[in-house]
């Protein structure tokens, strides 16, 4: 057994919450309708729709449009999204390596690397 230590960055997350989450709360905050935004922001109302429960992901165009309507940075959101991305494959992986049919000991290293 290593005794490397694990930093946080390291660490597999339960879930990954997509930005259209966020994007949610920001519109209830601002007590905003879905379709208000997505006519300021120039989309069909399904799409902003598909952002918001998570179905579609955010592009850069989107993130700069959602700057321009609300005042958060396009590099929040493109972070943010990046950072969704980026959980869901070690998620991913980490359901993958649980699930392989092979000792405990080489678990414990593929989830190390």
């Amino acid at each position: 057994m290593s005794n490397k230590r694990k930093l946080a960055n390291d660490l597999v997350p339960g879930s990954a919450m997509h930005p259209g989450e966020l994007l949610k709360d920001e519109l209830a905050a601002r007590d905003m309708k879905q379709i208000d935004l997505a006519n300021e922001l120039g989309i069909a109302k399904n799409v902003m729709s598909e952002i918001i429960n998570g179905k579609r992901n955010l592009t850069p165009e989107l993130a700069v449009r959602l700057e321009d309507a609300l005042g958060i940075k396009a590099e929040f959101w493109m972070k943010y999204q990046v950072s969704y991305e980026i959980d869901r494959i070690r998620i991913k992986n980490k359901k993958a390596i649980e699930k392989a049919k092979i000792s405990d000991k080489s678990k414990r290293k593929l989830a190390s690397v």
